[in-house]
């Protein structure tokens, strides 16, 4: 594994994310709602997807892709070079979208081209095990998608002042769709598989549906994305039920892994099964926007819809696995430095390094923030909007508070007991004195 600081530092800048669109879309919600491809609006998702998801999952890739494939990363420098134009490129995209100036905009194109190029070859060591099962394949798919979304979105920033490709209607939708389902959903989806079993010790009888999600999702995204971009209707109907199925799968392999667990369910299911719930509202509405007979308007607010319930599926799973991962990552590198027992005085446990109930109001805060973000999107609600965003950002600042301060109660807690002075017989009550020791 690489050292503790590499992961951490990237979950770290994603809370920092989480809560800059907390605020992006709690302050730009007129926006969002009148026009989604107002270039606010635009900034706003950017930082979702960026300063956010797409910093999270780099980071847990960093941390799963050398354990799953035994192999280490080829450079951990390399890792920390990605981190810092990763926060360059999350930063300057949609600063540049929201306020200008245009450069900020190429700026961060070409650091987003840099950071995708330097994760693929510091990660391509551990992908290219043969025996790494579902999560390296479909990791080294994932990792394809992410240089495809960036490279897309390379060349649209540029084009944005040459017009190389004017004619495509939906670039910005097919962009959207790459990079949620093909690159941080395959990647999630990817995951998973390792981490669902083993979170719940669940011995399943078979591994089905986890292959076809990862081989449905995946053959998917081309035929959504070439569909969305040039408006070939039944390209994207195939890529969509593809995808679907897949995502059906997905699903089937989360019921799979309850069924045959082996520990009880705890608070990182709750964000999972909320995040499902999202997932499912997606598909409801992507489907509907494919299907249903509405004016423009009422699509564009279905799509829109879609975007932010899929965004809510990343999102909350993120949240909550990261109460796990966090807790895992910290907990390897405090044993290493000798601590050994909580601020309980008790041996060191997970449990001990995050606050159970800071935990449970940020699965309330984020939870109720996407839902009234995504209630607000499909009513076209600035209020419901602005109150959803504002739960978010708060939500994502008790969430960094919590898994940032654990390890260091913990530490501080086992400073304190090493320099408290030990009892000595002179200050131990007599009758506490086992018989046969003399008396001080």
């Amino acid at each position: 594994m690489p050292p503790a600081s590499v992961p951490l530092s990237f979950l770290a800048l994603a809370g920092a994310g989480m809560w800059a669109f907390g605020l992006g879309a709690w302050f730009g919600a007129d926006r969002i709602i009148e026009s989604p491809t107002h270039p606010g609006a635009v900034g706003a998702v950017h930082v979702g997807m960026l300063a956010f998801l797409t910093t999270a999952v780099l980071g847990a890739v960093h941390q799963f892709a050398p354990v799953v494939g035994r192999r280490a990363l080829r450079s951990v420098l390399a890792a920390r070079i990605t981190l810092v134009t990763m926060a360059i490129t999350a930063w300057a995209l949609p600063s540049g979208f929201a306020h200008g100036p245009e450069r900020l905009i190429q700026l961060g194109a070409i650091s987003g081209s840099i950071t995708v190029l330097l994760a693929a070859w510091n990660l391509s060591g551990a992908l290219a095990s043969k025996d790494g099962g579902v999560p390296v394949a479909g990791l080294r798919l994932s990792i394809i998608y992410l240089v495809i979304t960036v490279a897309f979105g390379a060349v649209y920033a540029f084009d944005r002042q040459a017009g190389w490709f004017p004619l495509l209607p939906n670039r910005v939708l097919a962009h959207a769709h790459i990079g949620l389902l093909g690159w941080l959903g395959l990647t999630y989806v990817a995951v998973a598989e390792k981490l669902w079993p083993m979170f719940l010790l669940a011995h399943r009888p078979h591994e089905w549906e986890g292959k076809w999600a990862v081989r449905l999702l995946a053959s998917g995204v081309p035929f959504i994305a070439v569909g969305l971009l040039f408006e070939i209707k039944a390209l994207a109907w195939i890529g969509g039920i593809a995808a679907i199925a897949g995502l059906g799968c997905h699903i089937a392999s989360l019921a799979s892994a309850i069924k045959h667990r082996r520990r009880a369910l705890e608070l990182l299911h709750g964000f999972l099964f909320v995040s499902t719930a999202f997932l499912i509202a997606g598909i409801v509405l992507a489907v509907a926007a494919g299907l249903a007979d509405v004016d423009y308007t009422t699509r564009s607010r279905l799509v829109s819809g879609e975007v932010a319930a899929l965004a809510a599926w990343l999102g909350l799973a993120i949240v909550g696995h990261a109460h796990k991962i966090v807790p895992f990552i910290s907990y390897t590198s405090l044993r290493a430095k000798g601590v050994r027992t909580g601020p309980s005085g008790k041996p060191l446990m997970f449990g001990d390094l995050f606050n159970l109930s800071l935990a449970k109001a940020t699965l309330a805060l984020s939870a109720g923030g996407f839902t009234l973000s995504l209630v607000g999107i499909l009513a076209a609600s600035t209020v419901l909007l602005s109150i959803g965003g504002a739960a978010i950002a708060v939500g994502a600042m008790v969430v960094t508070y919590n898994l940032a301060g654990g390890p260091r109660r913990a530490t501080q807690a086992a400073r304190t007991a090493s320099t408290s002075p030990q009892p000595t017989p002179s200050n131990i009550p007599a009758h506490l004195i086992p018989k046969g020791v003399p008396q001080p």
